[in-house]
């Protein structure tokens, strides 16, 4: 399975840094995760919250504070700020960037697209609309879209749409299967985020051997290196 670094190797490392991004790449993710939001004035920042009330006490909302207010703020609680064009000269991981791309006005999403995937990093993109996966598509090949779906049952639609990889939540999986998508959606693959009731969103080994049974093409976790040793292990016993 591909383990994909949820928010960088947020376990070890400030979610959405540059160091988390990196520790994960360094640790062997296939992929590493971020959020990408849009400040009040214009400028692209990784960050998972569309506030900045959980890290920081501050309630405002992203897109009400400038780049430079964002950064002061996160400052005092000694959190740095990694916008999209630190990632775009200073990321040098081996590992693919997964974008999450939170929801943008459909008027900037084909330049914004236009502008990622001509940039030397390797960028995945995860949508959260079907009409996101449409213009993706018209950039990026299906394989590097990833659907970040509403509801359990939006896989064909996201399918249709363009996007070649297909999230599930792991509370979903009595209901829909990577089974039940793969015959739906041919070629497709199956991502599932962790997440359970007793580890949040870290992961387990013995989930992790559940979804391998499932058999799920990847794996979002905040523990990556959990789950780069779970690959590691299943590697060497198959030699």
């Amino acid at each position: 399975m591909k383990m994909i670094a949820h928010r960088g190797a947020s376990l070890e490392r400030t979610e959405n840094t540059l160091d988390s991004l990196l520790l994960g790449a360094e640790l062997g993710a296939y992929a590493v995760e971020s959020d990408l939001r849009l400040t009040g004035d214009g400028h692209y920042v990784m960050f998972h919250d569309d506030n900045l009330l959980r890290l920081t006490g501050d309630p405002r909302r992203i897109c009400e504070v400038t780049e430079a207010e964002m950064r002061t703020v996160l400052a005092e609680k000694n959190i740095p700020l990694l916008t999209f064009d630190d990632i775009l000269s200073r990321y040098d991981g081996k590992s693919h960037v997964l974008l999450d791309m939170s929801v943008f006005p459909k008027e900037i999403c084909a330049d914004l697209y236009k502008r990622i995937s001509e940039a030397c990093v390797s960028f995945l993109f995860g949508v959260h609309c079907v009409w996101e996966a449409e213009i993706a598509r018209n950039y990026v090949s299906p394989e590097r879209i990833l659907a970040f779906m509403p509801g359990e049952n939006d896989f064909e639609a996201f399918y249709r749409a363009g996007a070649g990889n297909i999230r599930l939540w792991e509370q979903w999986l009595d209901r829909v299967t990577p089974e039940t998508v793969k015959k739906a959606c041919p070629g497709a693959e199956v991502w599932i985020m962790s997440n359970r009731p007793e580890t949040g969103m870290n992961g387990t080994r013995e989930s992790l051997v559940h979804l391998d049974a499932l058999g799920a093409d990847g794996v979002l976790l905040n523990d990556i290196r959990l789950g780069v040793e779970y690959e590691k292990e299943k590697i060497n016993r198959s030699k």
